[in-house]
């Protein structure tokens, strides 16, 4: 069964467009299962019912036309209930709806199972047979298998063709995503070259056939080339026998086998790119059909070879592309050198597939105030090149060729924004007390760029946070400890007399070094934080020296270890620490050396059950929110599929939080907070009201804060928070700040579009 399974799957994946996936579905499903009769419905939202969309068994004329309630018949029962039924007489059961015009009155055994994508019902499966019996527990859980297997390519498949369907007739179209850095975006797509593979080609008809036989024929000749390269590399490191190999490849380059294929689908019309993807796919299919395993093996070798053709056919057409003046950064994900590239004052909005609006990436985005969108899955990237868009990052909406009307109403809303934030700009100087009098210091979280921002220190109080892993994610070696001591005295020379708490290096999870490969199967539960530190003293060393030699006749310097889970992590950090001064005090008697506060993260879920004892070993402590949230909930924050379950206003989120205000104000140990939570207005109303006075956060974040504490009082916030810890799910504490803020005539702040 496993291979039948896989054998629909890769069929229905390949086909061109919906319908023709839908055919080739209910065919293969019906052959598979042996029955006399395979449909599938698929659930239309504006209309609140569901489609006939392709049958082997009922009428063919009634596909595309007949609806059925989502209320109405069987169909609609697997759909209310999200789960299979199994019956002998389907004309028994009480929910039996007879629609003559489908022909179905012959058959009375009914299997169905609903297809189900992210908790949305796309459709519903349903064989059928004339004999009256209970389909197997094998039937049932094959064709439940299928339907998981097959829900997300059927998503892709509808989105792709929702897309075709709004190009040829100029409408809109909506996807949804997760809202990461607030603020609206419009222009151009501009995709970034994903991790080529032929699921990521769109099928394509052009008419300049003789145009898309030179770009084949170009990309061939190019991949002939490097393999003769890699053949010339290797000859004298292997055996000649393994060298064969590339004549083999050469071989199936050959215009008898390869090309002669792709030459044939040219001149149906497909552009190259597509006529490669049909004839790989084919091939591929072809070999993984057989018996022998050594045949087999070679499906390998074309998906290499084809692969590789493709990478030089979409390379050419990739160099003559440039920028466009308003650019929507589309990526299926999104690095920091992708940022990078992008010419300064073109970059209009990012577009994630991958990762979460709390993965480090988006937090980049937040910092540099660029509308950003995560998690939309499923995304037929390169067919959404060039493209006119909109990005709503406040609703989490992407609009793909939006109409006149829906430009004009958003860039009405970007004139409303713009006046907004000039408000807060014109206070951004004032001091951050509230309207009785409570003073809270804002920081900022910095080091994402590595330019120091010297303009926005009197904005702030310092830096709470410096992610001191930026630098070393932008060197293609460790860093030397002058080259660290330099960069660090700049930035504290930067904030001075203000502190600025240098985390210690933080790379693994979602950060990683090129010259430094983690591989993991849970990266974020791996080796990470504190813990390569610790495994390298040679590494943490260097960087402790640099630190406090940058700190000399300053003296803002506060160094933090991040990933903190127990005593003797921190026993074995503050060793390296001693260590580490005593032998720069050793080396320069005559310099007075200070020592630097030492604080740690609270980030891991049991060190925050164990602050007594970091109040007799610590100087200071600061919840990184992000990660904390991450392990509290048990949710992979750089994981899109679970993106909506990531929420910080989780009650029991705030618990922990209000926990870890309450046992550092009774043991005196100095607390903050630098996770992006204290940088929503709502979020840091609810962490002042717990009793932190000192938070960091992004600079566009902060100015917002700051406006915003200004007009309320912490009596009226603590108030709120009595209410918010007392709620039972995220949902309500949301609905009462969002009310809060309202009665406060802060309700601006949420105006989106509609």
């Amino acid at each position: 069964m496993l291979a039948t399974l896989r054998t629909i799957a890769e069929s229905v994946s390949q086909q061109a467009d919906l319908d023709s996936a839908l055919v080739c579905f209910v065919q293969m499903v019906k052959e598979a299962m042996k029955t006399q009769c395979c449909s599938i419905y698929f659930a239309d939202y504006s209309q609140d019912n569901f489609v006939l969309m392709a049958t082997e068994g009922l009428n063919p004329d009634a596909v595309g036309k007949f609806r059925i309630g989502f209320t109405e018949g069987l169909v609609g029962l697997v759909a209310q209930r999200e789960e299979p039924i199994n019956i002998a007489f389907a004309k028994s059961h009480p929910r039996f709806k007879l629609s003559p015009e489908v022909n179905e009155e012959g058959y009375n055994a009914f299997l169905s199972v609903p297809v189900v994508h992210q908790k949305k019902v796309l459709g519903v499966i349903v064989v059928q047979q004339k004999m009256a019996r209970v389909f197997s527990q094998d039937e049932e859980s094959f064709l439940i298998t299928l339907s998981a297997q097959l829900a997300s390519q059927l998503a892709h498949a509808e989105i792709k063709e929702v897309l075709r369907q709004d190009e040829s007739s100029h409408q809109t179209s909506v996807l949804k995503g997760v809202s990461s850095a607030p603020g609206i975006g419009i222009g151009q797509a501009f995709v970034v070259l994903p991790k080529l593979d032929f699921s990521s080609i769109e099928l394509k008809k052009v008419t300049d056939v003789t145009e898309q036989t030179r770009l084949f024929t170009q990309a061939v000749a190019a991949t002939r080339k490097e393999f003769n390269s890699l053949s010339m590399t290797l000859s004298d490191s292997i055996p000649k026998e393994a060298l064969a190999v590339f004549e083999v490849y050469q071989q199936l380059l050959d215009t008898k086998s390869l090309g002669q294929n792709v030459e044939a689908q040219l001149y149906e019309g497909w552009c190259a790119k597509s006529a490669l993807k049909i004839v790989i796919e084919r091939l591929i299919s072809q070999f993984n059909a057989m018996q022998d395993p050594y045949i087999k093996e070679r499906a390998v070798d074309v998906k290499d070879i084809g692969l590789r053709v493709l990478h030089h056919l979409v390379n050419t057409e990739q160099t003559v592309k440039d920028y466009p003046k308003n650019t929507i950064l589309i990526a299926n994900t999104l690095t920091p050198a992708m940022l990078a590239e992008v010419p300064k004052g073109l970059l209009a909005g990012v577009v994630s597939v991958n990762g979460s609006a709390n993965s480090h990436a988006s937090i980049l985005t937040r910092a540099m105030g660029i509308p950003a969108i995560w998690g939309i899955e499923d995304l037929p990237l390169l067919q959404f090149d060039a493209k006119p868009m909109i990005l709503d990052a406040y609703a989490g909406r992407l609009y793909i060729s939006p109409s006149q009307v829906l430009l004009d109403e958003y860039r009405a809303l970007q004139h409303q924004e713009s006046i907004l934030n000039n408000r807060f700009l014109d206070e951004q100087e004032s001091d951050p007390i509230t309207k009785d009098g409570h003073y809270i210091s804002l920081r900022l979280n910095a080091g994402l760029d590595l330019n120091p921002e010297h303009s926005n220190a009197h904005i702030c109080d310092g830096v709470g946070l410096y992610r001191t892993e930026a630098w070393f994610m932008q060197k293609g070696q460790f860093p030397s400890q002058i080259e660290q001591e330099n960069w660090y005295r700049e930035v504290l020379k930067s904030y001075y007399p203000n502190p600025v708490v240098m985390r210690t290096l933080d790379i693994g999870g979602d950060k990683v070094l090129d010259y430094f490969n983690i591989t993991e199967e849970n990266p974020f539960l791996g080796w990470r934080g504190i813990r390569i530190s610790l495994d390298h003293p040679e590494l943490f060393l260097d960087q402790l020296k640099a630190m406090i030699k940058a700190n000399m006749g300053l003296g803002n310097l506060k160094i933090m270890l991040p990933m903190i889970s127990t005593t003797d992590e921190v026993d074995e950090a503050l060793a390296l620490f001693e260590q580490a001064y005593f032998e720069l005090s050793e080396k320069q008697p005559q310099e007075s050396i200070e020592r630097p506060n030492i604080g740690i993260m609270l980030e891991v879920p049991s060190s925050v059950f164990m602050i007594p004892e970091w109040a007799q070993k610590v100087d200071f402590c600061s919840v990184g929110s992000n990660d904390l949230t991450q392990y509290l909930l048990a949710v992979d924050r750089a994981n899109a599929r679970v993106a909506e379950l990531f929420n910080p206003y989780h009650p029991g989120v705030l618990r922990v939080l209000n926990k870890v205000a309450s046992e550092c104000k009774d043991l005196t140990l100095p607390f903050s907070l630098c996770g992006e939570l204290g940088g929503d207005p709502e979020g840091a109303i609810l962490l002042i009201a717990m009793g932190y006075r000192r938070l960091s956060m992004n600079l566009s974040s902060l100015i917002k804060v700051k406006w915003v504490l200004r007009r309320l009082t912490v009596s009226d916030m603590e108030k709120l928070l009595s209410e918010c810890l007392a709620q039972s799910n995220a949902k309500q504490v949301l609905r009462l700040t969002r009310n809060f803020m309202i009665e406060h005539q802060l309700g601006e702040l949420f105006y989106t579009p509609k």
